[in-house]
């Protein structure tokens, strides 16, 4: 019998097998509201000791020693919104979100500072993260009298870190997405995607004339130091997610859409494409969830609700990206993995955090008090981590720690 992270001890029930469980691990289920059965059949959930830091064998095979020397750790944890404070004065509404951080062995790390106090308190007073890639964090930071104007912030936490990325730019509806582009075994620069939405910024307006789909997008590269504005060139107006995951590879970055397609563009606005979510053939849907895309192993994952049934998270992988045809990986029923046979996937309930670079892992959190599990495909073990507590902002920031001093340029001001 196993120990999760906050004492609890916990047993899955097998019967034919883990994807038929009549009960998993899940925060609320009734294994956890009475004592555990003593059934032969059980088996453990244990909760894993701290991951090791592994190289993908794919993707980082055939690199240099300069290179090697510029690689970013694997998944340490991950960066999560504070449950709201009512007794710090102010409203959710106003107040920015504070954040904490949790490692993926349930244990935090020491030099992970998720109040970034490195940072002068004019910066830290209302800063507000926005997105992660290969150890580097974007924020914004709102610390001018006027409430409304900020900059963008580049954080490597790790080494205490950061750079303000020039001009100063005003909060409108039109900018709600942004992104980071970063990828240190190819280039020690950076990239800023901030999209513009076709988005109405005046609230008491009721013209629905706006749908929210990205106009076009503008880029700022930290090699030359200039923002380029390029207006999209999708085949199709697209709505993007944005609180979702996006990823940077081989200079793309790959954005989820609402309308179950993955949109990419490249550092210099000129390349666009859409790659449609994976569909299992004879699919009886019409459309599919949200999704959740990763990178994982050197290649493109995509996490969704299986489109067969509805009742198993199914794993894609793009084998080739270039080819845009996805392969079905691994399915797990919901019963399994939280001890329900259907999710609200994506959103409230059940939303996928990351698929674990180096292994066949995915971190989930579920349930009203956010708890972070995560499953081994290869085990088919799940594990409970922690429980971050509610907040109504759902973004989660995976993290995997840039330990070399690889922005020149990134300097503490």
């Amino acid at each position: 019998m196993a120990m999760a992270s906050d004492g609890r001890r916990l047993r899955i029930d097998e019967e034919e097998g883990p994807e038929d469980a009549d009960a998993g691990p899940g925060p609320d289920s009734a294994a956890h509201r009475r004592p555990p059965r003593r059934d032969p059949r059980a088996r453990a959930v244990q909760v894993p000791p701290p991951l090791p830091v592994r190289l993908p064998a794919l993707a980082r095979a055939h690199l240099t020693p300069r290179q090697h020397a510029r690689l970013p750790q694997t998944l340490a944890g991950v960066f999560y919104p504070l449950p709201f404070d009512p007794t710090g004065g102010g409203s959710l509404a106003s107040t920015p979100p504070r954040y904490g951080f949790v490692s993926v062995s349930g244990t935090s790390p020491q030099f992970i500072d998720p109040s970034f106090s490195f940072l002068p308190d004019r910066e830290r007073e209302r800063l507000i993260p926005e997105d992660m890639c290969n150890g580097l964090l974007l924020c914004r930071s709102y610390r001018f009298t006027d409430r409304n104007e900020f900059n963008y912030l580049v954080l490597n936490p790790a080494l205490e870190q950061w750079v303000t990325v020039p001009v100063t730019r005003r909060w409108s509806n039109k900018v709600q997405t942004v992104r980071l582009g970063f990828d240190p075994v190819v280039s020690p620069h950076f990239y800023v995607f901030e999209f513009q939405l076709d988005e109405d910024d005046d609230v008491d307006d009721d013209d629905d004339d706006h749908d929210g789909h990205a106009l076009g997008v503008k880029i700022y590269s930290s090699a030359i130091g200039v923002w380029i504005d390029k207006q999209s060139g999708w085949s199709m107006r697209i709505v993007l997610q944005t609180n979702f995951k996006s990823i940077f590879l081989d200079g793309v970055l790959y954005v989820i859409a609402t309308q179950c397609v993955i949109g990419t563009v490249d550092v210099k606005g000129e390349t666009w494409s859409i790659i449609e979510f994976p569909r299992s053939e004879g699919s009886p849907f019409y459309d599919t969830h949200a999704g959740f895309l990763d990178l994982s192993q050197g290649r493109l994952h995509f996490a969704n609700v299986d489109d067969m049934v509805g009742d198993k998270l199914a794993i894609w992988v793009l084998e080739d990206k270039d080819s845009e045809e996805w392969t079905l990986k691994h399915t797990v029923r919901f019963k399994h993995l939280v001890g329900s046979k259907r999710v609200q996937f994506g959103f409230f309930d059940f939303i996928v955090v990351a698929i674990h670079p180096d292994c066949n892992m995915v971190f989930f959190v579920f349930g009203p008090e956010r708890t972070l599990m995560s499953y081994d495909m290869d085990s088919r073990e799940v594990s409970i981590i922690s429980n971050l507590g509610y907040n109504e902002i759902e973004h989660f920031l995976p993290y995997v720690p840039l330990l070399s001093k690889s922005l020149p340029d990134c300097v503490n001001q």
